[in-house]
């Protein structure tokens, strides 16, 4: 992108503002985010430039013996709801090993076990970068894959780049007018 991509404006907000603001709807015990931002809880990553595996890594060293799992969005997924979040919350009630949407892999919520600590460090150290694949740590820690309507997928875009950021914003605006519509 360029640029950090917590920090991009949608409908006058940051996208990490967005987001934070998501999660409050949700109940959860409490909000942290990775990496390094004034104004929020953060926790900063132990190894940078590692992507969402670094980030994970961090989150688990810092919170692993406080919380029994991670519910997990991603900044740069502008569209995602309530309705994603929530019902996959109510899917992780039937599935405790952990769930993730198979269409887009986040957002997760994953359980905080050794496996994973175990997992994320061996990779973290691992000299070949293709084992640091969020695709391998769901097989590894065995999460399972929720489905969610076609007609929906639209929600799991993600933008990393420029014009990825530019279709996330021309569907936000045209969701917005249908909105008005109504």
């Amino acid at each position: 992108m360029g640029q950090d991509k917590a920090q991009l404006l949608l409908a006058q907000q940051t996208l990490l503002t967005r987001n934070v603001n998501l999660l409050s709807t949700l109940n959860l015990a409490d909000i942290f985010i990775s990496g390094d931002y004034a104004g929020f809880q953060c926790i900063a990553d132990v190894h940078s430039s590692l992507g969402p595996i670094g980030g994970l890594h961090a989150c688990v060293e810092a919170l692993f013996n406080q919380y029994g799992a991670l519910f997990i969005i991603p900044v740069d997924m502008p569209l995602l709801s309530h309705d994603e979040c929530a019902y996959l919350l109510e899917q992780f009630k039937g599935h405790p090993e952990g769930v993730f949407y198979e269409q887009a892999t986040f957002p997760m919520i994953i359980p905080q076990t050794e496996l994973l600590k175990n997992y994320l460090n061996e990779v973290l150290t691992s000299p070949n970068n293709k084992q640091r694949s969020l695709y391998r740590l769901i097989k590894t820690v065995k999460l399972h894959p929720i489905n969610y309507p076609i007609e929906k997928h639209f929600r799991f875009q993600n933008s990393n780049t420029p014009e990825q950021w530019e279709d996330c914003v021309q569907t936000y605006d045209a969701l917005n007018e249908t909105k008005e519509l109504k």
